[in-house]
């Protein structure tokens, strides 16, 4: 017995991943669970008693995803009045188009991490859809989460967790990026003035370098006296290269923190998250940094049951994908 738990020093074998998975789930039904730590010079076996699991409510996932599906449109519909009165076009059309898109960004998302969980046979609950005040003063919506009820097998498995749901945003918001840039036209730079000395809001973001690239793979022109301007679609684009960077930065329990665990481990975390802190205040994030940073104090990094195995070299290759996803999805407000 060590601090009240059963524990026992075990000796690796050639397969240590591979028979601890084995050890999970032939003690699921007794309502345990092992844990496997490096201790010193040794490797101790913890078992525990596994904590009730509450049911989910599935009542409060439907409530929170309709008043997300009103917040963004209303975000929409205020995002699409320029466009409209510029081109005469359907506001409640591009509102619904920005809908979708955002809310298809955010959802497959989460889907992605749900997806992983029942592959890897960790309990989750369906995705939380969190509204947020419309544009201008928000975009609707604050994004959405899932609820583990139980931890990662092994750092493979964590890995898979935290990587899953980024790719799925990206390339959907890829897809998003290559419609919307589609979608731009040219008007006259007096119709803009005069819609700026009316009072309608003409916005202007920074783009992150994956836009970059695909404008210019569209061989857009710009004829003298004109400017481009985007559909409000693009507004639902940028957001998903912003989630998708802010969400991978390696800082404590978000995505980008679960690769930081499984690759790096317990110190190489703490070293990253405060790096991944850094980086949001150089971008100009740094509200979202205080946050996170608040954040990293209340809880602890995702552990994995098996904290010994090392991650695959499969995974340590993907990481390097996150990586360059970081890098074309950044956007610097500044």
């Amino acid at each position: 017995m060590e601090f009240g738990l059963l524990s026992f020093r075990v000796r690796l074998t050639n397969n240590p991943k591979k028979s601890f998975e084995n050890l999970v789930k032939k003690l699921r039904p007794y309502m345990i669970f092992p844990t496997l730590r490096r201790k010193n010079e040794s490797i101790k076996l913890y078992i525990l008693r596994k904590p009730e699991i509450k049911p989910s409510k599935v009542k409060v996932n439907i409530i929170l995803f309709l008043v997300t599906i009103v917040t963004v449109f209303l975000s929409g519909y205020v995002n699409s009045l320029t466009w409209s009165s510029i081109f005469h076009e359907n506001v409640f059309l591009h509102a619904l188009y920005f809908t979708i898109a955002l809310l298809g960004i955010v959802g497959l998302h989460e889907l992605g991490h749900k997806v992983v969980c029942k592959l890897r046979g960790i309990e989750a609950t369906l995705p939380y859809f969190i509204p947020g005040p419309p544009f201008p003063l928000g975009f609707g919506t604050f994004g959405a989460v899932i609820m583990q009820k139980e931890p990662a097998i092994n750092r493979d498995h964590l890995f898979d967790l935290g990587f899953s749901g980024p790719i799925v945003g990206f390339i959907v918001t890829l897809l998003v990026a290559v419609i919307s840039i589609q979608g731009i036209r040219s008007v006259d730079v007096e119709v803009i003035e005069q819609l700026k000395s009316a009072g309608v809001g003409i916005y202007t973001i920074p783009p992150s370098l994956a836009w970059i690239i695909l404008t210019n793979f569209a061989n857009l022109t710009l004829e003298p006296g004109k400017v481009l301007i985007t559909p409000p679609i693009g507004l639902a684009a940028w957001l998903g290269f912003v989630i998708t960077f802010l969400n991978l930065l390696p800082i404590g329990q978000l995505d980008g923190g679960h690769l930081a665990s499984a690759i790096f481990g317990e110190r190489g975390h703490a070293i990253a998250s405060m790096a991944g802190v850094i980086i949001t205040f150089v971008t100009g994030f740094w509200f979202f940094g205080l946050l996170i940073l608040f954040l990293m104090f209340q809880t602890r990094r995702a552990i994995p049951l098996d904290d010994v195995s090392p991650l695959s070299s499969s995974r340590r290759i993907l990481g390097f994908v996150a990586f360059l996803m970081i890098i074309l999805s950044a956007v610097i407000l500044w």
